[in-house]
C-alpha cells in the first residue's frame, strides 16, 4: 500500500513502522519528548488535497506531531495546530519539509542544509540530541514506507 503525503494514514504507518525498526527504537530509547513539525506556506495543490480528504476549509498549516516515550507513543497530522500549545515545534515552509524528505538518503547533510531555515521554539539543545540520534534511523523508516508526495 502506498501512503499519501501529508495524510493521517502516513503519520499512522510510519508510527508503527518506527516501532517495528530496532536501530529507530535503540536511539529512541531514553526519550520521553513530544515534538510537533510544522509545515506553513502550502502549496495549492496541498490545500486541495486537505481540504477534500478531511472537509476542512481553511487550511493555513500542518503538524505533524509526535510523542516519544522509548518508542512512537502516538503521532498524528493536525491541520492548523496552535503551536503554543506545544514545548517543541519545529516550523519550515512545506517545500523545506518537501527537501528534507528528498534527502533522506543523506539526512544528516541535508538537516545541515536546512538548518537555517527552521524556526525551533523550545530548547534548540535538547532538539538537536533529539535529531542526533533520530534523523539518520527514521529516515531509513521513512524511505521504506511508499510514499506518494502531494507537491
Amino acid at each position: 500500500m502506498t501512503y499519501i503525503f501529508p495524510s493521517r494514514e502516513w503519520v499512522n504507518a510510519l508510527c508503527l513502522n518506527l516501532n517495528n525498526d530496532r536501530d529507530f527504537l535503540n536511539a529512541i530509547n531514553g526519550w520521553k519528548i513530544e515534538v510537533l513539525l510544522v509545515g506553513r506556506n502550502l502549496s495549492p495543490n496541498v490545500i486541495n488535497h486537505l481540504q477534500r480528504t478531511y472537509g476542512i476549509n481553511k487550511i493555513e498549516t500542518i503538524g505533524v506531531f509526535f510523542r516519544f516515550d522509548d518508542s512512537c507513543i502516538e503521532a498524528s497530522l493536525i491541520i492548523n495546530p496552535d503551536i503554543n500549545s506545544y514545548q517543541y515545534v519545529v516550523i519550515a515552509d512545506y517545500d523545506v519539509w518537501l527537501k528534507i524528505l528528498s534527502g533522506l538518503s543523506d539526512p544528516v547533510t541535508t538537516m545541515l542544509s536546512v538548518f537555517r531555515k527552521l524556526e525551533v521554539r523550545g530548547s534548540m539543545v535538547t532538539l538537536i540530541r533529539l535529531a542526533a540520534n533520530i534523523v539518520s534511523p527514521m529516515a531509513r523508516v521513512i524511505m521504506r514506507t511508499p510514499t506518494e508526495i502531494i507537491k
